[in-house]
C-alpha cells in the first residue's frame, strides 16, 4: 500500500471516528434525552433484559421500574438504541407483568458522569492519534493491528451515541460492536509480534490461532447483537460465553508481553519495560468485565491506566534510544509551573484592576506592562522554576547537576593534562551514574586520535579513531555535541568501535578539535538528556580552557628557559671573548 492511500484511509477512519463522538460528547454540557434506563454512554439493561439500575427522576423512575424488572420477551428493537425513542413494552415485576410507555426527556449528566464521559472520549482520542501516528510513522503488520486496536476499542468504551438516522446509527452500532469483539484478538496479534515484527517459534502457531478468532469473534458478536435489536431475545448465556473466551485470549496476550519483556535484555529492556502497562491493564480488564457490578473507583482506575497504553507503545516502537522518565516529568512540571505562574498574575491583575480602576481602560496598558515584564523576565523565571523543581522534587538529578557544576570550576585551577583528563571522564561517570566514558586526544604528527583515559573500556579493543572516522567528521562539521545514533555510519565502518557509548563531546581549543569525549548511557539504561548535556558540556568547555592555560604556561616555560638558556650562552661567549682579548 503507497503511503498516500495510507494516509487517505487512516485519516478517513479517524475523522469519521472523532466527529461521530461530538453527538455524545456534548452530552457533558447540556441534557440529553433518556428515558431513564440509559446514559449517553451505557444501558442500564443486561444482556437478558434484566434492568441493572435506574436514573432518578426519569421516567423509568417515575414508572416504578427499580432494578431487578426484566423487560418480557419479545425485546423491543429500539431497547439499546442511544438515545432512545418512545419504548412501549411489557415489563415483568415479582412474576407480574405490565405494559409500559416511556418517552424520553432531557436529563442532564451529574458531575461525576461529566468527568467519567470527558475521561473516556479523552482516552479514546489518546488512542486513536496514538495508533495512527504510530502506523503513519512505522507502517508494518504490527502497528496495523495495533492501529485497529485503537479505534475499535470505541464500542467498548463510548459505546455509540447517535440522536439523528436510524440508519446510521444501526449501521455503526453493529460495525462498532462487532468489528469491536476481534479486540482480544487484535492485543494478542500485537503482542505475539512485539516490538521488532518477527513470528518465531510458537509465536508462528498462535498468531494463526489469533487471526482465526479475529474473524470468528466478530461474527458471533454480530450474531448476538442481530438477536438482542432485530430478533427480540435474550442472549446473556451466548454473551457469557464470549466473554469466557475473551477473557482467556486477553489473558493470552498478557501472558505473551511478559514473556517478551522477561526475555529483554540491556537497553531493549529498558525500553521495553514501561510496556508492562499493557499486560496489567488487560488482567483489570478480564476483572472487570467478569466482575457481576464495576465498583466505579475500578472501572476509574482503569480509564486512567488505559491513557497509558498508547504511550508505553509509542515509546517502545518509534525511540532509537531511552530517555530517563524523570526528565520528562520534570519538564512537564517546570512548564505548568511557568503557565501557572503567568496565568495567575495576569489574572490577579486582572482582578484587582477590575476593582480598583472599573470606570477606566488602565486594566489594558496594565496588562501590556505586565506583558512585557513577563516577557523580558521569562529566562530568569524559566531559571528558577527548574532549580525549584529539580531541588524539591528530583533531588538526586540536581545533586550531579551541582557536581558537575562545581567540577567546571575546578577544572580551570588543574595543572596538568592528565588531571583534566581525569576530570572529564570521571566527574560525569559519578555524577550522572554512567556505564563508561573515554576521552581521545589528538596526535599533531600523526592525525589520529589516541585514546588516553577510560573508565569500563576494557572490553573494547578501539585505541584510537582515524581522522577520517565518521564520528571525528562530525564533530568536526557540528562542533558541537554529538549523539551516536545520529552519526551516519558507511557500510564498511560500524559503531561498535565506540562500545555502548551514546555520546560524544568535542573539546575544542582556538577553534581547532584537539579530544573527543565519549560518554556512555546511565547504568539504567536511560539516555544523557539534554539538560545533563548542558551540564557535561559546561564541564568539556571550561576543560578546553584549561587545556589551553595549561598549553600557555608551557610555553612561557620554554620560552623563559629558552631566554636562560641565551643568557648564559651569550655570557659564556663574553667570557670566551675576554679570555681571547
Amino acid at each position: 500500500m503507497s503511503s498516500v492511500t495510507r494516509v487517505i484511509i487512516v485519516g478517513a477512519i479517524a475523522i469519521w471516528t472523532l466527529v461521530s463522538m461530538l453527538p455524545q460528547l456534548s452530552c457533558t454540557w447540556h441534557a440529553c434525552p433518556s428515558n431513564g434506563l440509559s446514559t449517553s454512554n451505557d444501558t442500564l439493561i443486561d444482556d437478558d433484559g434484566v434492568v441493572t439500575d435506574v436514573i432518578p427522576r426519569s421516567p423509568a423512575a417515575a414508572a416504578s421500574i427499580v432494578p431487578g424488572d426484566q423487560v418480557a420477551l419479545p425485546l423491543p428493537s429500539g431497547l439499546f438504541r442511544n438515545p432512545p425513542k418512545t419504548l412501549s413494552f411489557p415489563l415483568i415485576h415479582d412474576g407480574t407483568t405490565r405494559l409500559l410507555t416511556l418517552s424520553p426527556i432531557a436529563i442532564p449528566l451529574s458531575n461525576s458522569e461529566r468527568l467519567r464521559q470527558l475521561a473516556l472520549s479523552l482516552s479514546y482520542v489518546i488512542f486513536v492519534i496514538v495508533g495512527s501516528g504510530l502506523l503513519l510513522l512505522r507502517p508494518s503488520a504490527m502497528t496495523w493491528v495495533f492501529y485497529l486496536y485503537c479505534v475499535l476499542r470505541r464500542f467498548g468504551d463510548l459505546s455509540f451515541y447517535w440522536p439523528g438516522s436510524d440508519a446510521i446509527f444501526w449501521s455503526s452500532y453493529l460495525t462498532y460492536g462487532a468489528l469491536g469483539g476481534a479486540n482480544c484478538a487484535l492485543v494478542t496479534i500485537f503482542a505475539l509480534r512485539f516490538p521488532s515484527d518477527r513470528l518465531e517459534g510458537w509465536r508462528k502457531t498462535a498468531n494463526r490461532v489469533a487471526i482465526l478468532l479475529a474473524v470468528i469473534l466478530p461474527l458471533f458478536w454480530l450474531y448476538v447483537l442481530l438477536r438482542q435489536n432485530f430478533l427480540g431475545l435474550y442472549s446473556g448465556s451466548l454473551v457469557g460465553i464470549l466473554v469466557l473466551v475473551t477473557s482467556t485470549v486477553y489473558l493470552g496476550a498478557a501472558a505473551a508481553f511478559v514473556l517478551t519483556l522477561a526475555r529483554s535484555r540491556g537497553d531493549e529492556r529498558q525500553r521495553l519495560r514501561w510496556i508492562l502497562v499493557f499486560p496489567i491493564f488487560l488482567v483489570l480488564r478480564v476483572v472487570a468485565i467478569n466482575l457481576p457490578a464495576s465498583l466505579p473507583w475500578f472501572s476509574d482506575g482503569l480509564i486512567a491506566l488505559a491513557v497509558a497504553i498508547p504511550l508505553t507503545v509509542a515509546y517502545a516502537v518509534v525511540r532509537r534510544r531511552v530517555f530517563d522518565i524523570q526528565f520528562v516529568i520534570s519538564r512537564a512540571l517546570v512548564y505548568a509551573g511557568i503557565t501557572s505562574i503567568v496565568a495567575g498574575a495576569f489574572l490577579l491583575l486582572d482582578w484587582f484592576m477590575s476593582k480598583q480602576f472599573a470606570q477606566t481602560r488602565f486594566t489594558l496598558t496594565a496588562e501590556i506592562i505586565l506583558a512585557l515584564a513577563v516577557g523580558s523576565w521569562l529566562n530568569l523565571l524559566h531559571r528558577n522554576v527548574d532549580r525549584f523543581v529539580d531541588s524539591t522534587f528530583f533531588r538526586q538529578r540536581h545533586l550531579a547537576e551541582s557536581r558537575l557544576a562545581k567540577a567546571a570550576g575546578a577544572v580551570l585551577h588543574a595543572e596538568s593534562h592528565e588531571v583534566v583528563d581525569r576530570f572529564l571522564v570521571h566527574e560525569p561517570v559519578r555524577a550522572l551514574e554512567l556505564t563508561s566514558a573515554a576521552i581521545f586526544h589528538r596526535d599533531q604528527a600523526a592525525g589520529h586520535f589516541t585514546r588516553e583515559v577510560a573508565v569500563c573500556w576494557d572490553h573494547i579493543k578501539t585505541k584510537e579513531l582515524t581522522a577520517n572516522d565518521p564520528l571525528v567528521l562530525h564533530l568536526l562539521a557540528e562542533e558541537a555535541p554529538v549523539r551516536l545514533v545520529d552519526v551516519v555510519w558507511p557500510s564498511d565502518a560500524s559503531p561498535t568501535s565506540v562500545g555502548d557509548s551514546v555520546l560524544a563531546v568535542p573539546v575544542l581549543l582556538r577553534d581547532q578539535l584537539v579530544a573527543i569525549v565519549l560518554y556512555g548511557p546511565h547504568r539504567s539504561g536511560a539516555d544523557i538528556d539534554p539538560d545533563e548535556v548542558r551540564g557535561v558540556l559546561l564541564l568539556v568547555e571550561r576543560a578546553g580552557a584549561a587545556y589551553d592555560h595549561i598549553e600557555a604556561r608551557t610555553l612561557r616555560e620554554q620560552v623563559t628557559s629558552l631566554i636562560r638558556e641565551r643568557d648564559a650562552k651569550q655570557r659564556e661567549i663574553e667570557m670566551l671573548r675576554a679570555g681571547t682579548a
